[in-house]
């Protein structure tokens, strides 16, 4: 899995289609509006990264945050969520970004939302430090980045991980396996790619990027989830970081 192959499948319209279900029917997870609230003040500039058809983008400026900008790699996502916000005459700008590459000057924002396992659907390890690089540059100091990530650790997934000589996993035999953790699973929608990593792992790479590890815990230890979100989404990890000040 490539990034531009991880671009055709989240343009396939069926993805789209998914995306866009889920402004409706799933809208903020609580977990989400809690850690949004505990960490971003309303005259914030925030970035929703990786913002699919819009689900966090257009609810945070609904709630009253100053400046909401959404940014995702698919430009049909990106197109569907300037349809929306239209009709749902939501003040939104939407733009196609690459996050190992964004195109936002310096401290642009006070905050970076990478939702929804977002960081963790790109590819290689060294690219998903670009991104947490390209973050911290277009943060101000000071700044928080909430992102989410699943965990090798948890229950569900310590299963699925277990054997190291699994096919799905081995790195000696499936080409298609850059690294432990990385994970290729077929959904209605298509194959798509998704690194599962262990808190560890995502402690060392904010370390290297430096990023200040300000909070991590299961979304289940913040909150009990609709079951149209837990019907969405699984369990996953919370990460809170900040930029450290100059």
């Amino acid at each position: 899995m490539d990034i531009e192959r991880l671009r055709v499948y989240f343009n396939d319209p069926k993805t789209v289609e998914h995306y866009m279900k889920a402004v409706a029917n799933v809208g903020l997870w609580e977990s989400e509006r809690i850690l949004f609230d505990r960490h971003f003040e309303m005259g914030d500039s925030l970035l929703d990264l990786g913002c699919g058809a819009g689900r966090i983008t257009m609810v945070l400026k609904q709630l009253g945050f100053e400046e909401v900008v959404g940014a995702d790699l698919a430009e049909k996502m990106v197109t569907q969520a300037k349809e929306i916000a239209g009709f749902l005459k939501v003040a939104v700008p939407f733009r196609v970004e690459d996050a190992t590459r964004m195109r936002f000057p310096s401290e642009r924002f006070d905050g970076v939302i990478f939702g929804f396992n977002g960081l963790m659907q790109i590819p290689g390890r060294s690219n998903r430090r670009k991104a947490m690089q390209e973050v911290r540059r277009v943060v101000k100091p000071g700044g928080r980045f909430i992102f989410t990530t699943l965990d090798r650790e948890d229950s569900f997934y310590a299963t699925i991980f277990k054997y190291e000589t699994n096919y799905a996993h081995d790195l000696s035999r499936n080409s298609q396996v850059l690294e432990y953790g990385d994970r290729h699973f077929e959904t209605e929608h298509g194959i798509t790619f998704m690194h599962v990593p262990t808190r560890s792992e995502v402690l060392e790479d904010l370390e290297a990027c430096d990023w200040e590890r300000v909070d991590d815990c299961m979304r289940s230890e913040i909150a009990d989830e609709s079951p149209e979100v837990e019907a969405f989404s699984e369990n996953c990890r919370f990460w809170v970081a900040k930029k450290p000040m100059l």
